[in-house]
């Protein structure tokens, strides 16, 4: 019976030494370290021991690829936790905490943050980006804040390959809450607003007029930008602000030129593109011509250099031929009508003259000094001929003149003085004079 007993608590204590490893094993596993990092808007790493929070443990984050701002060593606070800074871009890291000889270990990717941007124009654009690259299938919730808003955009979106979302322009004021979720959320509190127009006009005299408006009414103070196409040059490319007419003026260009220009006011923006044409300020100057050719003079005495197109341009823009459709002579017309008909038809002549002679002023104009020289040459040879002509002309009158004087001379020695002449002695009255 003995020997049972003995033999029994052997088997006890040999079954005893067998489960003591297994309980020291267990409690050393209740008190074994872990550590969890997990990112929102911001990363938080986490460190426990039998689910309690572990302050003052020794936290060390390290990159795996790329570089990290938030490399480096930390230590738990209070609730056990350390805050890591948002990384630029994506990248994996290795956080490691130790505490009493105890140490836990995790390989965690980290993404950057994403953006979310609201453009208003026609439409509202939601964009969301993470790196400056589009967030696919990322989750846009929009949410009113006002209690009786009848808002449609309002509801749930998901973005597309280019990672937008285009929601409905509100009619008004529209305050809403944009929740957008892909892993981590970001919330944004944005005001809705009605779109704005911007247009801009070339003016007669080539400068630039650009309007912004909402509903037709100006908006005062919206910022606008004009910007050239390609390697263009134009000097009213800059940033302006509207006035109190929701107007900005800009200068003429020196050449034609695409601009284009973009406006913002309250969140809202527009855009448009105009062709910009040159135009010849010397033409546009408020001055009276008497025609043709003193306007081919003007442009002479400006500097005016290759002219052919800007006569053109004034004959046309003053040709009688460009008178209205609905001009024409009444139907009651009396003689003092035929009269005015005839002196505007004389008008009409004179200034139809003056259109046909318009290529030969611009000719003349352009040759002025070659024909000069031609002119001179040939009036000096005519000079000169007539000069010969004229003195031989000279000298035959007076060769002439003195052949003249001799006879006359002549004919003076042969008569006598006018007292010794009479009439024949056997001259009597008619009445003394015979039959015979």
């Amino acid at each position: 019976m003995r020997t049972q007993l003995i033999a029994l608590l052997a088997v006890a204590a040999l079954f005893g030494a067998a489960l003591a490893p297994a309980a020291a094993a267990a409690d050393t596993a209740d008190e074994s370290l872990a550590v969890t990092v997990t990112q929102d808007d911001d990363v938080t790493v986490e460190v426990t021991q039998n689910g309690s929070a572990v302050e003052n443990a020794t936290v060390t984050v390290a990159a795996v690829d790329g570089s990290y701002d938030g490399s480096g060593s930390y230590e738990t606070d209070a609730d056990g936790t350390v805050a890591l800074p948002t990384p630029d871009e994506r990248v994996n890291v290795t956080v490691t905490a130790s505490d009493d000889d105890e140490t836990a270990a995790t390989t965690v990717e980290l993404d950057p943050d994403f953006e979310v941007d609201v453009e208003q124009n026609r439409d509202v654009v939601v964009t969301v980006t993470r790196d400056d690259a589009a967030v696919e299938n990322a989750t846009v919730n929009v949410s009113t804040r006002e209690t009786n808003s009848d808002y449609d955009g309002a509801g749930s979106y998901e973005t597309g390959e280019n990672g937008t979302v285009v929601l409905p322009t509100p009619e008004g004021d529209e305050p809403v809450t944009l929740t957008v979720t892909d892993g981590e959320t970001v919330e944004r509190n944005v005001t809705l607003v009605d779109g704005i127009d911007v247009s801009a006009a070339q003016n007669d005299d080539g400068t630039v007029t650009v309007d912004v408006t909402r509903n037709d009414t100006a908006i005062e103070n919206a910022n606008v930008s004009v910007s050239t196409d390609g390697n263009a040059t134009y000097e009213g490319t800059g940033d302006y602000q509207t006035d109190a007419d929701g107007e900005v003026s800009l200068v003429a260009p020196d050449e034609n030129v695409t601009v284009s220009v973009n406006a913002s006011a309250d969140n809202a923006s527009d855009a448009t593109t105009v062709e910009l044409e040159y135009v010849n300020e010397t033409v546009q100057e408020d001055r009276e011509f008497a025609g043709v050719s003193d306007f081919v003079h003007y442009l002479l005495e400006n500097g005016s250099t290759g002219i052919g197109p800007e006569v053109s341009e004034y004959v046309t823009q003053n040709n009688p031929g460009n008178a209205p459709d609905h001009a024409g002579p009444p139907e009651d017309r009396g003689p003092d009508a035929e009269s005015e008909d005839e002196e505007e038809e004389a008008e009409d002549e004179d200034e139809s003259e003056e259109a046909e002679d318009e290529e030969d002023a611009t000719e003349d104009a352009e040759d002025e000094d070659e024909s000069e020289e031609a002119e001179d040459e040939e009036d000096a040879t005519e000079d000169a001929e007539d000069e010969d002509e004229s003195e031989e002309a000279e000298d035959e009158e007076d060769a002439t003149e003195d052949a003249e004087d001799e006879g006359a001379d002549d004919d003076d020695g042969e008569r006598g003085p006018p007292e010794d002449a009479g009439p024949p002695e056997h001259a009597g009255p008619p009445e003394d004079r015979g039959p015979n």
